[in-house]
């Protein structure tokens, strides 16, 4: 691309000198003797002086587009990218139909990562029919670097119409088809470029990732392999060929892949999380948690680096700083499924089984596709369900003043076909009330319990025109509207209840299922949340 860019600036300065300035100070002749005098000087190798002169051109002229691209070429040259866009910005102004010059400052806009101007001044340029294989490559490129891939995508199509002998292209489509999860069609444009350059590294490598992606291990490290006979210190081919054997079970050969990696790049966090997976492979935990430290304190940020330190925690037996870690990463990332997932799985090999109900349920919700968490999932329900049942069985009369539906912890709404059952709470019970209107409040909770929902909300509004300050009465009322869907209704009795009783866990929780259930979702979580803290003050 940057010989296109050379060519196209000669192409410019050996146009026709433009017509004179229209301000009465320019001097055209003066002009055109200073960027005589440059062209010349830059045929000498003086580009110094070469700049100085075209300076001197477009002083006494500044209608000279000749002179401005001749100085934005050795500005180009000189490595000064601001100030050759300059020079080019001027020539543009000068002459709006100059494909030439928009693909020349297109090119410097790629060279420094700006892609979204370079694709514009790419667009203009082949808007006016500048239509070269090497300016849809540049704009495909751009795109890719603002992740635009299938215009990436199309542009590589067009630019191997122009020139398919051009095997760049193929690589080029292929990696786009690869951003876009095409692994078969990213395969077939990297076997096409390597029947033209079968020892090129970069294509090796690119189609040993695709090959990992389709599970083709073997063929994968092969490539590998092969790609690091042709260049022994290409870091990205050792670190994915580190990632290939840990998955062939090869952990020595991961190991010294992943070592010679961070001898390279020594504050690579990903690079200390994969060999700490090795380590933890062959058993060496020690070295697991020092190599998941180090990733914590180069990305401190990262919740993927506090996941993977809990679990090395998990392996020299410190469960709290394990247990710790895996809510640190929540808190950072509440859309990190494998923090949900992993902590989910403390909690039920602790015991805690609504919780890690609770937990796993939002681990589905992130990543559905996960069978272990569907598993688990199943396993921490059985084990709520039996500590219900036992709860049930103990209790003569069931307080439903004390009901709460499960987890409402997850972000999307529950289907509608299929509403989660109310289950019991194992939190403590809140205080029964101690001036319940006579009849009405215990009807009302009666005909919860049997599932007369609509008379139970007719029972529980007289007990409320009875006594209007009862909590527990607004607490029940909004369940009955809870179960028969009024959601609004049910939300309105769980604000009372709780302004009534602001320490009211129950209510807390029942209003956090109303809320999500009506599409509430940050409502429900901060409720939650509550329910949750309140609960663990009452134990």
């Amino acid at each position: 691309m940057r010989i296109l860019a050379q060519i196209i600036l000669s192409m410019v300065i050996l146009a026709p000198w433009c017509g004179a300035s229209e301000d009465s100070k320019a001097d055209p002749k003066k002009s055109r003797a200073a960027l005589e005098r440059g062209q010349r000087l830059d045929r000498a190798g003086r580009r110094d002086d070469a700049i100085a002169a075209f300076t001197e051109a477009v002083q006494a002229d500044a209608s000279n587009a000749a002179a401005w691209s001749a100085r934005a070429r050795d500005y180009q040259a000189k490595g000064d990218r601001e100030k050759a866009i300059a020079d080019l910005g001027h020539v543009i102004q000068l002459q709006t139909g100059d494909a030439a010059s928009y693909a020349a400052r297109a090119d410097l806009w790629l060279a420094g990562a700006q892609y979204g101007e370079a694709i514009k001044d790419y667009t203009a340029a082949l808007y006016l029919n500048l239509r070269h294989a090497e300016i849809y490559e540049a704009r495909g490129n751009a795109l890719s670097g603002i992740g635009k891939y299938d215009g990436a995508e199309a542009d590589f199509t067009e630019a191997l119409k122009l020139a398919p002998d051009r095997a760049e292209l193929y690589l080029d489509r292929g990696k786009a088809c690869a951003a876009q999860h095409r692994t078969q069609d990213a395969l077939a444009d990297f076997n096409a470029f390597l029947s033209a350059k079968p020892d090129s590294e970069s294509g090796l490598t690119e189609r040993a990732i695709a090959y990992a992606e389709l599970g083709d291990f073997p063929r994968s490290l092969e490539d590998l392999n092969a790609a690091l006979r042709v260049a022994p210190q290409d870091g990205r081919a050792i670190r994915v060929r580190g990632a290939v054997r840990e998955r062939l079970g090869d952990n020595e050969g991961a190991l010294a892949d992943f070592t010679e990696a961070l001898r390279q790049a020594p504050n690579d966090p990903p690079l200390y999380l994969a060999r700490g997976a090795v380590y933890a492979h062959l058993e060496k935990y020690q070295e697991s948690l020092a190599d998941r430290q180090r990733a914590v304190e180069l990305d401190p940020k990262s919740a993927q680096a506090y996941v993977a330190r809990a679990a090395a925690y998990d392996l020299v037996g410190d469960h709290d700083k394990a247990l710790a870690d895996r809510s640190t990463a929540i808190t950072m990332d509440s859309h990190y499924a494998p923090a949900w997932a992993a902590r989910g799985r403390s909690y039920y090999l602790s015991g805690k089984f609504d919780q890690a109900l609770s937990d796993l349920q939002q681990a589905q919700v992130l990543d559905p596709s996960n069978s272990e968490t569907v598993q688990l999932i199943a396993a921490a329900q059985a084990k709520v369900d039996e500590l219900i049942a036992k709860a049930r069985a103990e209790e003569a009369k069931p307080d439903t003043d004390n009901v709460r539906l499960p987890d409402t912890s997850t972000d999307t709404q529950p289907a509608a076909a299929q509403p989660p059952a109310p289950v019991p709470s194992l939190a403590a019970k809140p205080a029964s009330p101690t001036s319940s209107p006579p009849g009405y409040h215990e009807q009302g909770r009666q005909l919860l319990r049997e599932g007369r929902y609509t008379e139970a909300v007719q029972a529980l509004t007289q007990a409320i025109e009875q006594n209007p300050k009862l909590p527990q009465a607004y607490n029940a009322r909004g369940y009955a509207h809870l179960m028969l869907k009024q959601y609004a209704a049910a939300i309105a009795d769980f604000d009372q209840a709780v302004h009534l009783q602001p320490g009211y866990q129950n209510a807390y929780v029942n209003r956090a299922v109303a809320r999500k259930l009506s599409g509430d979702a940050a409502g429900a979580a901060a409720d939650q949340a509550l329910g949750q803290a309140l609960a663990q003050q009452a134990r």
